[in-house]
């Protein structure tokens, strides 16, 4: 019975520590990361700016999604990244999430507009059917489909460990005509 104690006391910490090792040092492992393919759900909500409708068949080939609002600290944070993607061409489709359209635009021209199209989801519809938790949220979407998916801040780090490495696995071409 001592042996089966000592034994149980000596595999059960040298497991988890076990574990827990390979789990965090696991190369596909990147905390708020994910790398799961699916399809981009079908959607059709007005635009920020105009009252003009955006669907999922107005976005083609590849482009970001952004979910932002101007409530978001640190949305605000990660705005400046996302205003240096803009100017590399990168097309980044914003998604406002749960704000008030006056909010959202007023907050847009005092921190620059870094988005091709902006729709505004003041219910939270679109952004529930993507499985997001809150703001900010980045997707990288090819084709109708998600390759990647982002909970949290993007910069420099996270488009170098997350997104550059699909985009040169998946050979993104960036969309121009969004």
């Amino acid at each position: 019975m001592i042996t089966l104690l000592r034994f149980i006391i000596f595999v059960i910490p040298i497991s988890l520590i076990s574990f827990l090792y390979f789990f965090i040092n696991d190369n596909d492992y990147y905390p708020g990361a994910d790398f799961k393919v699916s399809d981009m759900p079908a959607f059709e909500l007005n635009s920020l700016y105009e009252n003009s409708v955006v669907n999922n068949f107005d976005l083609e080939g590849s482009y970001l999604i952004n979910v932002w609002a101007s409530w978001c600290i640190t949305c605000r944070i990660e705005h400046g990244f996302l205003v240096q993607l803009n100017s590399q061409n990168i097309p980044i489709i914003g998604l406002n999430y749960k704000d008030e359209r006056n909010d959202a635009i007023e907050w847009l021209g005092k921190y620059k507009d870094p988005y091709r199209i902006i729709i505004h989801d003041y219910s939270g519809s679109l952004a529930l059917d993507l499985g997001v938790t809150g703001a900010p949220e980045t997707f990288l979407i090819k084709n109708g489909k998600i390759i990647a998916h982002f909970s949290g801040e993007v910069n420099k780090r996270v488009w170098g460990d997350v997104f550059a490495p699909v985009i040169k696995k998946e050979k993104v071409v960036w969309n121009d005509q969004i």
